[in-house]
């Protein structure tokens, strides 16, 4: 790598990167040795050291999110710098140093979280408001510290460092001392160095509703193939396939890859290609101005494009229990995900469900020692799960799957100590003992923005393609065009929909990841950046 960079001399005591910088250069030890720490409290804290051949780089060099650790020449030497730009071409150019470079920065960053090197959220457990940034950080991946002043003695410690009331929690400690007071999940992701806002007064070839599967397959497709390409997603980029416990069935991966693993490396995969990631926003409206389509966002700003791929996913759905709303976050979870921390080891628990999302939760928390209740309404986990799922949770003896069985009511002091199941064919009920509640009874889709202008079926899915009918050609606006809409097209042309939102798709992520990509190719076509299939087919 020495014709991408520059070699430098290093003193002892030089500091090559500092935490809570922004950016920073792939490096390279030639000779001499270098330490990584970081500092808690003021107190510095001695990590790890890396001398010649070893490299300094973890994943936010490529995400651009803020340093954790702070690294400081221990013994002089020479170093090769790497600009990150560089960098990032070679990634893609040398395929084998390119994918060990990538595997060693993933494990790194497992490694820094659990040395708990992220910044600080401090906030009680029992407020809306921490439980909105512990849902943003543990679901974008962000490695971070909670303290709850009602738990943790340490909490004061950190106040009084940073004059801060408990009136004014919760905030967010940032790594190189900024102190975020009650922030909300934009300002987060802002001094985390992740997600932007689109660029002022530029016009997007395509932008995307949704970072799930679908959304991530047409970022990557749209930006590899040249197009400017904005992709909006809400909360965090991969949806819920990034709350997933494990892949087992994906195409590629024959020991299965969890949901975390492959949304951070589609994550990587947009952001090589270059594509501008709008997040945290949620679209408000679409409406049409011109040759453009103008997208209005929760965060106030309007953002226009020439073309548009709704993939917005599905939303949670929820169950009639009582005493529910009152244990959301303190026992009640619609992901295992986000409860990794909040369930001590071995408690029993209950999963709501008989899905695949089910089954893998089911499978996950009893590999983690707890005892898994799983209670279906229905008489058949074949009808609604996988079958290897099926095979893996009839061999595990930690996973009691309870027929024809609903939950009525849940119930604890403080947080979720147990819940009341009910028998639907005999109105017996029982209380189970359970630490966490997981309800995964799927989801709706996320359409309610659409209501006006594009066509929806029943259920509020997207109408697509040969769906809207045999005479849409005949019809406005198609009969302006003289073409039928393309295969993922909606009601209005130019904007698409992919994966689970749209109506009849399959609710699988391989087929949710083809649909974004083939939607791109009708975008192309539609912008006249290629000529349409039909014609290729003709010539």
């Amino acid at each position: 790598m020495r014709g991408l960079g520059e070699v430098r001399t290093t003193v002892a005591g030089e500091v090559l990167f500092r935490e809570g910088d922004h950016g920073y250069d792939f490096i390279v030890i030639l000779s001499g040795e270098v330490t990584i720490v970081d500092h808690q409290g003021g107190v510095t804290r001695e990590l790890i050291a890396g001398g010649a051949r070893e490299f300094l780089a973890e994943l936010n060099l490529l995400t651009g999110e803020r340093l954790f650790t702070t690294a400081v020449v221990r013994a002089p030497g020479e170093i090769l710098v790497v600009p990150r730009p560089r960098l990032r071409a070679f990634i893609g150019e040398n395929q084998a140093l390119g994918d060990f470079i990538v595997q060693a920065m993933f494990a790194r960053r497992e490694w820094l979280a659990t040395h708990q090197t992220g910044f600080r959220i401090v906030g009680q457990r029992s407020a809306p408001e921490t439980r909105v940034l512990m849902d943003f950080a543990v679901r974008n991946r962000l490695p971070h510290i909670w303290l709850d002043p009602d738990t943790n003695p340490d909490t004061h410690t950190v106040l009084d460092r940073h004059r801060v009331s408990r009136d004014e929690l919760p905030i967010v400690v940032m790594r190189g001392g900024d102190v975020l007071r009650r922030p909300s999940s934009v300002e987060l992701a802002r001094a985390a160095g992740i997600g932007t806002g689109p660029q002022p007064g530029r016009t997007y070839d395509v932008a995307i509703i949704g970072g799930g599967p679908a959304g991530l397959a047409a970022a990557v497709y749209g930006a590899s193939e040249g197009l400017s390409t904005a992709l909006v997603e809400t909360l965090a980029l991969g949806g819920q396939i990034g709350t997933t416990s494990r892949i087992e069935n994906y195409l590629g991966f024959p020991v299965g890859i969890s949901g975390e693993d492959f949304a951070e490396r589609a994550f990587l995969q947009v952001v090589r290609f270059g594509a501008s990631i709008v997040l945290p926003a949620a679209a408000l409206g679409l409406t049409a101005a011109g040759s453009a389509f103008m997208i209005q966002l929760d965060t106030g700003v309007t953002l226009p494009a020439r073309s548009v791929i709704i993939a917005a996913g599905v939303t949670y759905r929820t169950i009639p229990a009582a005493g529910l709303d009152l244990f959301g976050g303190m026992g009640v979870f619609y992901t295992p995900l986000t409860a990794r921390d909040d369930v001590r080891p071995g408690a029993p628990v209950v999963i709501v469900g008989g899905g695949n999302s089910a089954g893998q939760a089911a499978i996950a928390l009893a590999s983690r020692g707890h005892h898994v209740t799983l209670a279906v309404r229905g008489s058949d986990l074949s009808a609604t799960m996988s079958q290897y799922l099926t095979e893996r949770i009839a061999d595990i003896a930690d996973v009691e799957v309870r027929y024809g069985t609903v939950v009525r009511e849940v119930d604890g002091t403080e947080r979720l100590e147990r819940v009341r199941v009910e028998d639907v064919a005999t109105g017996a009920s029982e209380t189970l003992p359970a630490a966490a509640l997981f309800v995964l009874v799927g989801a709706a889709p996320h359409t309610e923005w659409l209501a006006q202008g594009v066509r929806l079926d029943a259920a509020g899915y997207i109408v697509t393609g040969a769906d809207l009918g045999r005479q849409a050609r005949t019809q406005p606006p198609w009969l302006d065009l003289g073409r039928d809409p393309y295969l993922l097209e909606t009601s209005v042309p130019g904007v698409f929909a992919a994966g689970d939102v749209r109506s009849g798709s399959v609710k699988r992520a391989a087929a949710a990841v083809g649909e974004g990509s083939i939607a791109v190719r009708f975008v192309s076509e539609h912008l006249g950046r290629r000529p349409a299939y039909a014609e290729q087919r003709r010539s």
